[in-house]
């Protein structure tokens, strides 16, 4: 049953709660009560993910991913049951995350950063079950609130020292979501990418002010490629189908990009979540088979380039030169060697 979605039916009331938050839902409803193998360990983790964007966002899409990649590979001998509450807002949010926690039948309740004053709220009140907090900017809050993310920004240098080394107009624009933190990571870590290899380069960052618009996002493109840019990080989706209609190259984000237009991705940094799970699953095991302490950091739990955290998608010959692949290679092999280290910077970035 593990990974096959499917709705939850827990109660008209909760029902009921979720459609007034504006809650979509999805995944394998679980029992009330902890399933166990024979050993007594137990066979499932249920989890609670909580977004303020839709499912089809790639932050969001790829973590449901590396879940069902979990559950193909049986890590630690058990399955991820989870639901997901998506486009949460504020207030929202925090009543999406109670429905789920009241009804007793969560293990773990997974938010986006900018839910952590929700989170705070509610640690003290539920303290057996685990919430983890996926993003940057924010202090931990310890105890049962586990905050982690992925160095992705590492990965959107490469791409930007491969975009300062292919304009030909020497403007590069990005389209990006909204100025938060975990957005500005990367768009600084492209930012400074470019800069590195280009120091003449202008980079021209526009916010669509949406988490999941492509029109929007095309639109935006359109503009940037009117200020000259000639190549352009799509941050969010929307960017590819402008960037193919004026024949010039692009960046994707969180996924592997290119089949949705291969003549216009370069490449894409990816954001992989087995190390983050892992290491949350275990941490869980710690607690309730072990009877360990819930360990939540104050300092946040970074997975790297250098830990499997982000990675760039592969290479195809047709966007990219042989000549600049190898020069992007380079930097990569300084950043896993540890030569080179990109300065994680979560300000929102100037726009050249």
């Amino acid at each position: 049953m593990s990974g096959k979605k499917r709705f939850i039916f827990l109660s008209l009331l909760v029902v009921f709660s979720l459609l007034l938050s504006s809650c979509g839902s999805a995944g394998s409803k679980p029992a009330e009560q902890t399933e166990t193998s024979a050993s007594g360990a137990p066979s499932v983790v249920r989890i609670a993910v909580i977004t303020g964007a839709t499912i089809e966002e790639p932050y969001v899409k790829s973590l449901i991913q590396e879940f069902e990649r979990f559950n193909a590979e049986n890590k630690y001998n058990l399955q991820i049951q989870y639901d997901y509450s998506e486009n949460m807002n504020g207030d929202d949010a925090e009543r999406a995350m109670r429905t789920y926690a009241d009804t007793g039948n969560y293990d773990i309740i997974w938010a986006h950063q900018s839910y952590s004053d929700q989170v705070k709220n509610m640690m003290d009140e539920y303290p057996e079950l685990m919430f983890v907090i996926a993003g940057s900017g924010n202090t931990g809050l310890g105890g049962n609130v586990y905050y982690i993310f992925a160095h992705v920004h590492e990965c959107a240098y490469l791409m930007g020292v491969a975009a300062g080394l292919m304009t030909e107009t020497n403007v590069v624009g990005a389209v990006a979501g909204y100025p938060y933190e975990d957005v500005n990571d990367v768009l600084n870590g492209f930012r400074d990418g470019v800069k590195s290899v280009n120091q003449d380069a202008k980079v021209k960052i526009s916010f669509i002010e949406s988490w999941y618009d492509p029109p929007k996002a095309k639109e935006t493109t359109y503009a940037l490629i009117a200020a000259g840019a000639d190549l352009v990080y799509a941050e969010r989706l929307g960017p590819f189908e402008a960037l193919a209609e004026k024949g010039l190259k692009g960046f994707g984000n969180y996924e592997d990009q290119y089949s949705m237009s291969p003549d216009v991705v370069v490449t894409s940094d990816l954001l992989n979540w087995q190390p983050h799970v892992d290491y949350i699953v275990s941490e869980w095991l710690g607690h309730v088979v072990d009877g360990k302490a819930w360990n939540g950091t104050i300092d946040p739990v970074w997975f790297g380039i250098k830990d499997g955290g982000c990675t760039l998608a592969p290479f195809h010959e047709n966007t990219i030169t042989p000549e600049v692949q190898a020069e992007v290679e380079k930097v990569q092999a300084d950043m896993m060697s540890g030569t080179l280290v990109v300065p994680l910077n979560i300000d929102t970035p100037v726009s050249d």
